[in-house]
């Protein structure tokens, strides 16, 4: 049996992808729910350790257990940003960060691993700015909440902990994440790009997620910041095109921004949606690491033409 992962979000679309990656690999994988009843029959292969980060501590006792915890908790981005949405933005990745990191200061953790998501979003739009790992921050919402989501995190090398912070990029995969609200609008042939469709989607399919988190468990030379994105960003039209393609459907019908100010807000459509990123994985590379899925067209014949 390799070492033992515990998850803190491991029940959702990327988490439960990541825990089922590891346990193929030979992993021993915990993972949190706050009702763990609820998740057993359909997570039956995992542990499942009780703990609700809005009212509890992060359970000591994981700690002591966990050669490596992973931390893939946080509210999800894609909604209307109303004052308590982003509150809740804010609380679900900080305050569930702090807890962990206050249970790593209860205990010997010299010598464990603590792998933290973050988003690209830290960088804010840059048009065609090409992103590394140290491009300068932006300074709206999305990009004040990954500064603060990762000083939280960084405060576990304070105890020995070897720190890894993943800037995420968007995730390519089945059943939920970005693809799930796509997939049924372009299966209808009402796809289509987002204004002029120049802006840079900066992309990871999820296995080499998966990957990514393998790769920095197993290499204890990997610690700090890394991008998690393919090396090859698309612009928001050339993913139209493409995955109409794949899906041999038409795609003409252009979303203009206003109509996704009306369903999203404006915050929300400038930050998030429409905003431009061309990130580059460089730390990632300069490490060796090769990504299964760096072309887009590859990427999604992998989800949709099986």
């Amino acid at each position: 049996m390799g070492k033992t992962i515990a998850i803190a979000g491991g029940t959702g679309f990327i988490g439960s992808y990541v825990a089922k990656f590891l346990l193929k690999d030979g992993y021993r994988v915990l993972i949190s729910s706050r009702n763990p009843e609820r998740v057993s029959e359909r997570l039956k292969e995992f542990d499942v350790f009780k703990w609700d980060p809005e009212t509890e501590n992060f359970p000591v006792e994981v700690v002591q257990r966990a050669d490596v915890l992973i931390n893939l908790i946080g509210e999800t981005i894609s909604q209307r940003w109303t004052e308590k949405v982003k509150e809740k933005l804010r609380s679900s990745r900080i305050d569930s960060t702090r807890k962990i990191v206050e249970a790593f200061s209860k205990v010997d953790s010299l010598g464990k691993t603590f792998i933290s998501a973050s988003a690209i979003g830290i960088y804010g739009g840059k048009r065609d700015e090409i992103l590394t790992e140290s491009s300068s921050y932006g300074d709206d919402f999305l990009s004040k909440l990954c500064i603060d989501w990762e000083n939280e995190a960084k405060r576990a090398s304070e105890f020995g902990v070897r720190t890894v912070i993943l800037r995420i990029g968007i995730v390519i995969g089945e059943n939920g994440g970005f693809l799930a609200r796509l997939t049924p609008i372009f299966k209808l042939g009402l796809g289509g790009k987002i204004g002029d469709g120049k802006m840079w989607m900066s992309w990871v399919h999820i296995e080499d997620l998966a990957r990514v988190i393998k790769f920095a468990i197993e290499n204890e030379t990997v610690s700090g910041v890394y991008n998690v994105v393919s090396p090859n960003p698309v612009t928001n039209e050339e993913f139209t095109k493409t995955f109409a393609k794949v899906l041999n459907r038409p795609a003409f019908l252009p979303v203009p921004k206003f109509a996704l100010k009306v369903l999203f807000g404006s915050e929300l459509t400038e930050v998030a949606l429409t905003s431009s990123q061309k990130v580059k994985p460089e730390r990632l590379l300069e490490l060796g690491f090769e990504f299964k899925y760096s072309n887009i067209e590859t990427a999604l014949k992998s989800l949709f033409l099986k």
